[in-house]
């Protein structure tokens, strides 16, 4: 008989609980209990199975404090050879296994148990939800703890993955030790989205002081200082000067800054936000500059 998710979940939380909460490792069960319930909460926000994020989120940290030799059952060769070179893995390897052998079949929850722990690309919505839980959730009181959970409820998920990636790099680098290429590969791939995250940030900026005709194009390819070229149409100064208000407020608190700004009370008003350029324009300087036609060999971006 196929078991129901809701069953799996009582299954599941029944063997946590046993296993934990009576034991020297109490406090992980508040650990185990907070991933879960935070990536819930992020799985209802992000259109992922809220079911399938509270699952994962239980049973990512069950052999936890597990002897090698008592969980080599469950793994290949290959993956025994991995974690013999990353012993922080077994755990998560081990869970996932489990997962697949004893609780369920959805490989996306598999997936994202076993790569909780420093994510390996590509990434499923679901799987970076548990990623970032695991490092977010509230018992979780280091100083990139809460300042990674301060940008997600900011609404800056992507940025919080490759902040808690990059301090956990260094993390690990202080101690002597050298990162995992899974985590190479993450924080150099979150780096680049989360710069279409600050283009969001620009875009709702420009979007509440009802500026037009805006424009995103992609300079990586012609300019070494920056990433992305915003263009945006306004009537009046005043709605440049709103704009970097909004931005300031947006951003204050993250790893975002304005590096300097032009053309203040002008016709064409440009802030630099070091990987982004943002120029805003009355439409008749627009029209004279003739920007868009200039860029028209890049590619625009979608936002």
């Amino acid at each position: 008989m196929i078991k129901s998710l809701k069953d799996s979940i009582l299954q599941v939380f029944s063997l946590v609980k046993d296993k934990y909460e009576h034991s020297s490792h109490a406090k992980r069960l508040d650990h185990i209990l907070g991933v879960a319930q935070t990536a819930k909460k992020l799985a209802l926000k992000y259109q992922v199975d809220e079911d399938k994020a509270y699952l994962a989120g239980l049973l990512h940290d069950y052999f936890r404090y597990e002897k090698k030799e008592d969980v080599l059952y469950l793994l290949t060769e290959e993956e025994i050879k991995e974690c013999d070179q990353t012993p922080i893995l077994y755990h998560a390897y081990a869970a996932s296994a489990f997962y697949l052998k004893e609780i369920g079949t959805d490989l996306d929850i598999a997936y994202s148990i076993k790569y909780h722990t420093f994510g390996k690309l590509p990434m499923s919505k679901l799987a970076e939800i548990i990623l970032i839980s695991d490092y977010i959730e509230p018992t979780r009181m280091y100083k990139s703890c809460i300042y990674c959970r301060q940008l997600v409820e900011k609404g800056l998920f992507y940025t919080a993955i490759y902040v808690s990636t990059n301090d956990t790099i260094k993390l690990i680098q202080k101690e002597g030790l050298n990162p995992h290429q899974y985590q190479i590969d993450m924080l150099n791939y979150y780096e680049e989205v989360m710069k279409l995250e600050l283009l969001d940030i620009i875009k709702e900026s420009l979007n509440k002081v009802k500026a037009s005709d805006i424009n995103i194009y992609d300079s990586r390819n012609i300019s070494p200082f920056y990433d992305y070229i915003v263009l945006a149409t306004v009537n009046t100064t005043r709605q440049s000067e709103a704009v970097k208000s909004y931005l300031e407020d947006f951003i204050k608190d993250t790893p975002y800054k304005i590096r300097g700004e032009e053309g203040i009370n002008t016709n064409w008003y440009l802030i630099d936000l070091n990987s982004v350029i943002i120029s805003i324009l009355t439409k008749e300087e627009r029209e004279r500059l003739d920007l868009d036609n200039l860029y028209s060999n890049l590619n625009e971006v979608d936002i």
